[in-house]
C-alpha cells in the first residue's frame, strides 16, 4: 500500500492526485452507502416501513426520490467544476492540502480526525442556524427541508449556495488550513460522508450515528441543528420547543408584560 502511494505520489502532479483522490472518497464513502439505504428502501418495503423512524403516509415518492438524486449528483458536478477551476487558477503543483509519500502516523491522524470533528461541529452549528432564520430559510435551506422525512441522498439534497457553505466548507477549509495530511483528510472526509447518509437514512436501527436525532429536525425543523449533538447540549436546542421556552421566560422578565 505505502509503495502504491508512492508512486502515484511520484507520477502524477499533485493537485491532480489531490483532486482523484477527494473524488473517489465522495463516490465510495457517500454514494454507495447512500445507494444500499436507497436499495433497502425500494427492495425490501416491508422491512423499511417497520424500521422506519417515521411513518409510511411521511415517506417520500419515487418521483421524489428521483429528482433527489439527480439533483444530488448536479450538486456533485458544481462541486466538481469548481474544485476543477481552482486547481487550473492556481496551477497543478499546489494543493490543499500536505502530500508526503509515507503515510501520517496513527497519533497524527487521530489528532486531525478530533480537530475536523470539533471544527464541523462548531462551523456547521452556527451556519445551519443562519440557514433557518426567517429572512434567509425560504431561499436557501428550504430546499433540504422538502424531505421531512429525510432518505440517505437528502443529505445532499439542497440549494448549491448551501451545499458549498454548509456541506463542503465545514468539512475541508478546517483541515486544509491547519495543513493536514490528504491522506488524515481522506479518512475524516470518508466519515463525514457515510455519516450524513446514515443520518439521513431514516432508520431506527442506525445507532451510530443516531438517525433518530437528525430525523427529529427534519420533522420539527427548530431542534437539533448539529451533527453530533454537542452545540445543541450546550446552547440548549436538543429539545423540542426550546424556543417556545426561551420566548415565555423573555416575556416573562419583560416589565411591560408583567405590568
Amino acid at each position: 500500500m505505502q509503495e502504491f502511494w508512492s508512486e502515484i505520489c511520484s507520477r502524477y502532479p499533485p493537485s491532480l492526485v489531490e483532486f482523484f483522490f477527494i473524488a473517489s472518497i465522495q463516490l465510495l464513502a457517500f454514494w454507495v452507502p447512500a445507494t444500499i439505504y436507497l436499495a433497502i428502501d425500494l427492495l425490501f418495503p416491508d422491512f423499511s416501513n417497520r424500521h422506519k423512524i417515521q411513518s409510511e403516509r411521511r415517506q417520500p415518492t419515487w418521483e421524489q426520490i428521483k429528482h433527489c438524486v439527480q439533483y444530488v449528483a448536479m450538486n456533485d458536478l458544481i462541486s466538481i467544476g469548481l474544485q476543477l477551476i481552482l486547481r487550473y487558477i492556481v496551477g497543478l503543483h499546489r494543493t490543499l492540502f500536505i502530500q508526503s509519500l509515507a503515510f501520517p502516523s496513527l497519533a497524527t491522524t487521530l489528532g486531525d480526525f478530533v480537530f475536523g470533528l470539533a471544527a464541523r461541529e462548531i462551523s456547521f452549528y452556527y451556519i445551519h442556524r443562519l440557514l433557518h432564520h426567517p429572512s434567509i430559510y425560504a431561499y436557501v435551506h428550504k430546499k433540504h427541508h422538502k424531505f421531512t422525512a429525510p432518505m440517505a441522498f437528502s443529505a445532499q439534497y439542497a440549494h448549491p449556495f448551501e451545499h458549498i457553505i454548509a456541506n463542503v466548507l465545514p468539512i475541508f477549509l478546517p483541515l486544509a488550513m491547519k495543513g493536514t495530511n490528504i491522506l488524515s483528510f481522506g479518512m475524516f472526509l470518508s466519515f463525514e460522508l457515510w455519516e450524513a447518509a446514515a443520518d439521513h437514512s431514516g432508520y431506527d436501527f442506525v445507532k451510530l450515528p443516531p438517525a433518530a436525532i437528525h430525523d427529529l429536525h427534519h420533522e420539527k425543523f427548530r431542534v437539533n441543528y448539529s451533527t453530533i449533538g454537542i452545540m445543541d447540549w450546550i446552547h440548549g436546542t436538543d429539545v423540542v420547543g426550546w424556543d417556545r421556552t426561551k420566548k415565555a421566560q423573555s416575556l416573562r422578565k419583560d416589565p411591560v408584560h408583567e405590568n
